[in-house]
């Protein structure tokens, strides 16, 4: 399952969760609250609103570093940094792990884990 990592610091938004398309889903959708609106949740269409994505790839194994996680960490610094250290570490044997670094059209970054197929299905729908 997709799994938000953080990045949006407006502290009157809550990310509740991200869900990839199901077989009856649309797209990857944002459930989130912004309690300036209500205190109910909403749903936000990513493809709809993406400005930007890159992705960051780590494959690790049980006794490797990986130069991506590191990188990774760097780039996103602070709790960021360390969400995205917690995701790509561990010491699992090969395993490959996806973050997503996005931007939205209304200034939201965030960045998302993702799965080897959640992935392929991510660049189909980004493209639309």
């Amino acid at each position: 399952m997709a799994e938000y990592l953080g990045g949006i610091k407006d502290p009157h938004v809550r990310i509740h969760k991200i869900t990839p398309p199901g077989p009856d889903g649309y797209d990857f959708v944002i459930h989130y609250t912004d309690y300036n609106e209500g205190s109910y949740t909403k749903k936000r269409f990513i493809s709809s609103h993406i400005k930007r994505y890159e992705v960051v790839t780590s494959e690790k194994k049980s006794s490797d570093y990986s130069l991506t996680w590191g990188l990774a960490g760097y780039l996103a610094g602070g709790v960021l940094g360390a969400a995205v250290g917690a995701v790509l570490g561990g010491s699992s044997s090969t395993v490959k792990k996806h973050v997503v670094f996005c931007e939205l059209r209304n200034g939201w970054q965030f960045a998302l884990a993702l799965s080897d197929n959640e992935l392929d299905i991510w660049k189909i729908y980004m493209k639309k």
